[in-house]
């Protein structure tokens, strides 16, 4: 019994040893990144697990993460599913199971497998913005671009990408070779390091028209060429881009860390900057590499704009987990898009792109276009499956994703356009998950607008400021009309809204409109200005169409108080419709005619007639109303009022009864005979005692004034100065003893800010 007992605790002995013994060696390999050597490993731990319950949620964790870091995602899948069914999971676990499933295009089982997940970890804050989120992804899923795709390159046993244009042909990345070392293989997927390599499409299609060389052994040959005006180093390199005038060449490469063995321990990425010239490169210093995080997949524009990828510090935060070694907090960065400008051998400060592009999953292979648009691949904003291109024009509206057939639901990154021709390249390994590169056509979209600024008459307004704004990126741009009264055409990009506006100035209102740019094609607006300044013009005339001095004029306008004035010689009254209140109406009183009434049409914006004219056509009273002053007479040296004298008053008084508004000045006028002194003080009286009467029957006193002219103001020519005899008859110095009626404007009214000067 004590021999059977020690034998069986040594059995159970080694099997514990023996399992052990396999963590460890699982373990080391994750942590060298060689997770297609230690999955298998972790698999049989696993499944061990399973039967005696020992470490069962740490070892399916760490075979789903050598799954998916080995880009084995159908195992990935299947090892989460048993993650979740039968061990103690965390927010995470959730989270990577849903990744993998659309990695497998198996996006419709995300909902059950959320709802599943909210039950364990119901308050959970990244699968509570997953939910959130969900409705987004399967937008995403439906969105189609009008990108027609094909394969570019097949045949290669390695994997290829980061397709960039390069003489004839294309410069692009692969693992097919094994450069500088027997077996030089990258440990995390087991393949080979990668290299840059050349390939001419048309060359090749050529080469193949001869039958020599359509054996394999040729085949193969050829397509293996490798880019030899580089040195390669001895770790990843790639990808490869050049700026628009290919001046500068950007090579993506790890920084060469070793351990005591001499073989890659890891290595961070590392931007490598180049000057091109005609027999070759000068490498330059790119300031921004550290060996603490990784920086790369730079992009230039024409104007020196760089645009890198690094989870250099400032980069959004992915997580904050606890170091083991360091006894600390630990941040970790996602790798974000950041911007610098290369001037004159001089780099400006990187500027983090900020939450309108990165997120904090990881944003990579950036492209910055001709037309300024950043083209990117990103694991973050919703996408249908690993890494999805997105577009963003940097204007501060979130990232479009590019849809199917460019996104799938594997990885899809290192997109490349011509602008101009709608030609261009992007990668991706939605077969079999294997890397490779596809080429694409897509329609060019070129729309223009021309705008004409016109009066409201049809005539072009020549050398006036348009101004055209962008009203999704905020640019704007300022044109003076041409002779045909037109700016453009105007350049403008797909699905983008552009306001239109002239402003407007002294002589013609402002208009605006807006156009929105989804087709392709030449388009044109126009802008219609009406007169800024619209007038109405009024006549007072009599029945002869004369006009008529002296006539009083009310003017009444909306909540204001009337307004009162009397013409001149002229007889108008001009004014502007578009300032101050609406005038109702407009009265004219003029002794001896019937009041003219005018009601001014309602003036409305945007009318096209620059004046509008109006005639109030003063009609006489009949003969048995008309106030005859002259028939108000006195008797030589008289201030009486003769009998004949009180019927004109009364007609008078009449009047001003019906008109208590009008105030009115009675004046008197004598002949000449006689001191000027004594005739003043006579014509006063004269004038007092058909006041007097007036008053008498009435008429408030302030309506009427007594003035007394004497003989300042003769009608005839009947002087009776001493040097000079006069030959006037009776009857001639009668006419000048008068009185005379005239209609005052009332004090102390508002001035009328709307009248013009004629």
């Amino acid at each position: 019994m004590k021999i059977l007992s020690f034998l069986f605790i040594a059995v159970v002995g080694a099997v514990a040893f023996g399992q052990d013994y396999k963590w460890k060696y699982a373990n080391t390999l994750s942590t060298q990144y060689r997770y297609a050597e230690a999955l298998p490993v972790w698999e049989e731990i696993s499944q061990k697990a399973l039967t005696d319950g020992i470490r069962l949620t740490p070892s399916l964790r760490k075979t789903v993460e050598a799954a998916c870091q080995s880009e084995n995602y159908a195992k990935a899948v299947r090892w989460s599913q048993v993650l979740v069914s039968k061990g103690q999971t965390e927010p995470r676990d959730w989270l990577v199971f849903m990744n993998a499933l659309q990695y497998m295009n198996a996006s419709f089982r995300l909902t059950g497998v959320l709802d599943s997940a909210l039950i364990k970890h119901p308050y959970d804050p990244s699968l509570l913005q997953k939910k959130q989120n969900l409705t987004k992804v399967f937008q995403n899923l439906a969105i189609q671009s009008d990108h027609v795709v094909r394969l570019y390159k097949d045949g290669s046993e390695g994997e290829e990408f980061g397709a960039f244009p390069y003489n004839n042909g294309v410069l692009f990345v692969t693992n097919e070779f094994n450069n500088h070392a027997i077996n030089r293989n990258y440990p995390r997927t087991g393949q080979y390091y990668t290299d840059i390599a050349t390939y001419d499409s048309l060359e090749a299609i050529k080469t193949k028209t001869f039958k020599f060389y359509e054996k394999p052994f040729w085949l193969e040959f050829i397509f293996k060429n490798r880019w030899k005006a580089l040195k390669s180093t001895k770790g990843h390199d790639g990808p490869i881009a050049f700026d628009p005038s290919y001046t500068y060449m950007f090579i993506t490469s790890n920084f060469e860390q070793k351990d005591v063995e001499g073989k890659m321990k890891y290595a961070r990425l590392k931007q490598r900057f180049f000057g091109v010239r005609s027999n070759g490169f000068d490498e330059l210093e790119f300031p921004f590499n550290s060996i603490d995080y990784s920086t790369g997949h730079a992009t230039m524009d024409a104007d020196g704009n760089v645009y890198f990828i690094s989870n250099r510090p400032g980069s959004m935060i992915k997580s904050i987990v606890f170091d083991t070694l360091s006894k600390k907090m630990d941040t970790i960065y996602s790798a974000d898009i950041w911007k610098t400008k290369y001037t004159d051998g001089e780099w400006s400060d990187p500027v983090n792109l900020g939450d309108k592009v990165n997120t904090s999953e990881d944003e990579l292979f950036p492209f910055i276009s001709s037309k300024g648009i950043l083209y990117f691949s990103s694991y973050g904003w919703n996408g249908i499956g690993g890494l999805d291109i997105f577009m963003s024009e940097l204007d501060g509206v979130a990232p479009e994703p590019m849809g199917s057939p460019l996104n799938s639901s594997a990885d899809d990154f290192s997109y490349y356009v011509d602008e101009v021709t709608g030609k261009g390249y992007f990668s991706s390994n939605r077969n079999a998950f294997k890397d490779q590169m596809y080429a694409f056509n897509k329609p060019v979209f070129s729309a223009n607008l021309t705008a004409q600024l016109v009066d409201c008459k049809g005539k072009a307004l020549i050398n006036q400021t348009v101004v055209i704004k962008d009203l999704r990126n905020g640019k704007v741009e300022t044109r003076k009309t041409d002779r045909k009264g037109q700016v453009g055409p105007i350049e403008m990009l797909k699905k983008h809204t552009y306001a239109i506006r002239f402003a407007g100035d002294k002589g013609f209102t402002p208009d605006s409109t807006t156009f929105l740019a989804k087709d392709t094609g030449a388009f044109a607006v126009t802008l219609k200005t009406y007169f800024r300044d619209n007038f109405s013009k009024l006549s007072i005339t009599n029945e002869n169409g004369e006009p008529m001095n002296g006539a009083m004029v009310t003017v009444f306008r909306e909540r204001t108080a009337p307004m009162s004035f009397q013409t001149d010689a002229k007889a108008t009254y001009t004014w502007k419709n578009e300032k101050g209140p609406q005038i109702d109406s407009i009265v004219a009183n003029f002794i001896n005619y019937n009041d003219g009434v005018l009601l001014p049409k309602k003036w409305i914006a945007n009318n096209c007639i620059d004046t509008i004219f109006y005639t109030i056509k003063m009609v006489p009273k009949p003969k048995e109303e008309f106030i005859f002053l002259d028939l108000i007479l006195y008797d030589f040296d008289k201030y009486d009022l003769r009998p004949e004298s009180l019927l004109e008053l009364d007609k008078l008084i009449k009047y001003m009864q019906l008109h208590p508004d009008l105030k009115v000045e009675l004046s008197s006028h004598t002949d000449c005979r006689g001191s000027s002194e004594y005739n003043e003080k006579l014509s006063q009286n004269r004038a007092r005692s058909c006041i007097d009467y007036i008053i008498s029957q009435g008429i408030n006193p302030e309506s009427i004034i007594a003035m007394g002219y004497g003989e300042s103001l003769l009608k005839n020519d009947c002087p009776c100065e001493k040097e000079i005899k006069s030959n006037c008859s009776d009857e001639e110095h009668q006419v000048n003893r008068r009185t005379e009626l005239k209609l005052l404007t009332p004090d102390n009214k508002p001035l009328d800010n709307q009248r013009l000067e004629d």
